[in-house]
């Protein structure tokens, strides 16, 4: 068995801050929804919904599952995102957006390359590691 690349994700967060999930994800870290204005989707209790990662059609996604119970991240150690800037466009959009990055790591992996990893937490205690493999 081999898997080419990861489909989705599928996450778990409290229903009534979806609105948090909208401003991280969307407004600051620049994915998409398919929603025409995500914050008023949101509002009007949409149940399972994605964001779209990459290319809306077929590209990876965050599935947005919303819980009434929400039991913070447990066991889930993070998620990783290619992402083809450069490290010096990645570190500079997290900077405007005001996203703290928890820490750094210079890597290289084939058939990756070399890339720099930035780690950070969205406001569910979910760590996110975006992989700058751009030039």
């Amino acid at each position: 068995m081999h898997a080419s690349a990861i489909d989705h994700a599928n996450l778990g967060f409290p229903a009534e801050r979806l609105d948090e999930v909208i401003e991280f994800y969307v407004d600051r870290l620049g994915f998409e929804t398919g929603f025409g204005d995500p914050h008023a989707a949101v509002r009007d209790d949409p149940g399972l919904f994605a964001i779209h990662l990459g290319d809306a059609g077929d590209g990876p996604r965050l599935y947005v599952n919303p819980v009434e119970e929400f039991p913070g991240p447990g066991a889930y150690r993070h998620l990783a995102l290619r992402i083809d800037d450069s490290p010096e466009a990645v570190r500079s959009r997290l900077e405007e957006a005001g996203i703290g990055i928890d820490s750094t790591a210079e890597r290289e992996r084939e058939p990756v390359g070399s890339y720099t990893s930035y780690y950070v937490t969205d406001p569910f205690g979910y760590t996110v590691e975006l992989m700058a493999v751009g030039e």
